[in-house]
């Protein structure tokens, strides 16, 4: 069995390997050392280092999967906000205010249906009638699926906002370590 000469790297002392020895104890220091070898060399490095390396490239594997989390959430949630913007004049804006929009809602059901007993007043023939009286409902239906949607949007909010703390959180505390 062939041996091969090698040095601690913690203590510098000469150490006898065999050829397929892996791990090895200094008998000088008490180091646990793993043997390595390249193509031109063999040395030993301490275990306890590696163990260590290791440790902390798994610490900092952990800080950019948190961080890649982050950036897809806030990806995810500028993506959601691009379909509920609506198309004005200048570009695409956020929704308006819920409570415009069903002030609005009724305010304009309340004139189509003053406008269907307005022409039933005057013995208008009936599609006067029925027209403003479908328009009026139309606004409602309109109406209650825009709060229904408004709901569901603040919700989403509250859930993205609620998932980014918590991230943030988990970020600063592995940051902190």
């Amino acid at each position: 069995m062939e041996t091969l000469s090698v040095r601690c790297n913690h203590c510098g002392a000469p150490l006898q390997v065999a050829e397929n020895t892996r791990f090895v104890t200094c008998q000088f220091c008490q180091s646990s050392l793993e043997v390595k070898r390249t193509d031109s060399s063999v040395f030993t490095e301490e275990v306890a280092k590696i163990a260590e390396n290791t440790g902390r490239m798994a610490e900092s594997l952990e800080v950019i999967r948190v961080q890649n989390e982050i950036e897809k959430l806030d990806r995810e949630w500028g993506f959601e906000q691009t379909n509920h913007m609506v198309q004005g004049s200048n570009g695409p804006t956020p929704p308006g205010s819920p409570i415009f929009g069903l002030a609005f809602t009724i305010f304009f059901a309340v004139g189509c249906f003053g406008m269907a007993s307005f022409s039933a007043s005057f013995g208008a023939p009936g599609i006067f009638q029925l027209v403003p009286i479908g328009m009026g409902v139309f606004a409602l239906v309109a109406g209650v699926m825009g709060m229904v949607k408004g709901q569901a949007r603040e919700e989403a909010q509250s859930r993205y906002q609620q998932r980014r703390t918590e991230l943030t959180h988990q970020l600063e505390a592995l940051k902190q370590k």
